[in-house]
C-alpha cells in the first residue's frame, strides 16, 4: 500500500474535536503520525518537537490566534498549512499554505503533501532506521476503522 506520508510527524492545532479527528484519521490513512494541540500553549510546545515534518493550524484557537506558532514554524523552517474559515491573514500566517475549512480532507492532505514535498524525513523512525507505519490510533481501533 502506498502511504506517501509514511514516517512524517504532523502537528494539528485545532480546537474543534470533530474536525481534529477528521484530520487525524485522514493523515493517519496516509501513514503520518499525528500530534494534536487544542490550545496555543499546546501548539507552541508541539512546535518545539524537533521531529515535526509539518503542521496544520487553525487560524484561531479558543485562547488565541496562532500567529506566534506560525512565526516559530517559519523560524525553524517547518512548513505549515492554515486550515481556517478566515480570509488570508497577514504577517506570519502568509508563510503557510491556506486551505478553507469548507475544503474536504483530500484537499487538506494534498496541501500537506505539497508543503513537505522534497523534504527529507526526519524523526525517530528515520534515526532508528525503521520504516514502519505508526500504530493505528486507539480511537480508530475502537471504532473498527482500520
Amino acid at each position: 500500500m502506498n502511504r506517501p506520508l509514511e514516517g512524517r510527524i504532523i502537528l494539528i492545532a485545532e480546537d474543534e474535536p470533530l474536525i481534529a479527528l477528521q484530520m487525524t484519521l485522514a493523515l493517519e490513512d496516509e501513514g503520518a503520525f499525528v500530534i494534536r494541540a487544542r490550545t496555543l500553549k499546546e501548539a507552541i510546545i508541539g512546535v518545539e518537537d524537533h521531529t515535526l515534518s509539518a503542521a496544520i493550524l487553525d487560524h484561531a484557537l479558543n485562547d488565541a490566534d496562532t500567529s506566534t506558532v506560525c512565526e516559530r514554524m517559519s523560524e525553524r523552517n517547518i512548513p505549515f498549512v492554515i486550515y481556517s474559515d478566515f480570509e488570508r491573514s497577514n504577517g506570519a500566517m502568509l508563510g503557510g499554505i491556506h486551505v478553507e475549512k469548507t475544503g474536504r480532507m483530500p484537499e487538506l492532505v494534498a496541501a500537506v503533501k505539497r508543503a513537505i514535498a522534497d523534504r527529507p524525513i526526519c524523526g525517530p523512525q528515520q534515526i532508528a532506521g525503521l520504516s514502519r507505519a505508526p500504530a493505528a490510533s486507539t480511537l480508530r481501533r475502537t471504532l473498527h476503522l482500520s
